[in-house]
C-alpha cells in the first residue's frame, strides 16, 4: 500500500504506512510528558513472532489520499494530560509533513495510562 507516489523525472517515490509510523513514533517519544508508546495488536502480533515493530503505538489509516493516525501512549503523571495530548498532535503533524512533504488530516491521542 502506497501513502504517496510523485512521479520524478528520475522514476517514482513512494511513502508507505509503515514509514509514517516510524517516523510517528518517533516524534511521539521525543515529546514531553510522553512515559511510552503503547501496544497495539499489530506491534504485540510481530513481537510475538520476533521480529522488531517499529512502529509500536501508532495505528496509520490512509483513505483518499489523506492521512489520520492513532497514537496509543502513556503519560508521565506530573505533566498536563490535555497539554501534552496536543504537544503530541502538533510534533507528529509537523514531523510527518517536514520528512514526507504531506499534509496530515487528523492525529487522534489515546491516553491509555498514566506512569
Amino acid at each position: 500500500m502506497r501513502i504517496q507516489e510523485d512521479k520524478t523525472n528520475l522514476g517514482n517515490i513512494e511513502i508507505s504506512p509503515e514509514v509514517l509510523e516510524v517516523i510517528a513514533s518517533i516524534a511521539v517519544t521525543e515529546t514531553e510528558g510522553v512515559h511510552a508508546l503503547q501496544n497495539n495488536f499489530a506491534s504485540g502480533n510481530f513481537e510475538k513472532i520476533g521480529k522488531k515493530y517499529r512502529g509500536r503505538g501508532v495505528k496509520v489509516e490512509t483513505k483518499d489520499n489523506e492521512v489520520r493516525l492513532s497514537i496509543y501512549v502513556s503519560l508521565s503523571p506530573d505533566r498536563n494530560v490535555h497539554e501534552t495530548a496536543e504537544r503530541i498532535q502538533k510534533n507528529v503533524s509537523q514531523t510527518i509533513r517536514n520528512m514526507t512533504e504531506h499534509d496530515v488530516k487528523e492525529v487522534n491521542v489515546h491516553i491509555v495510562n498514566i506512569k
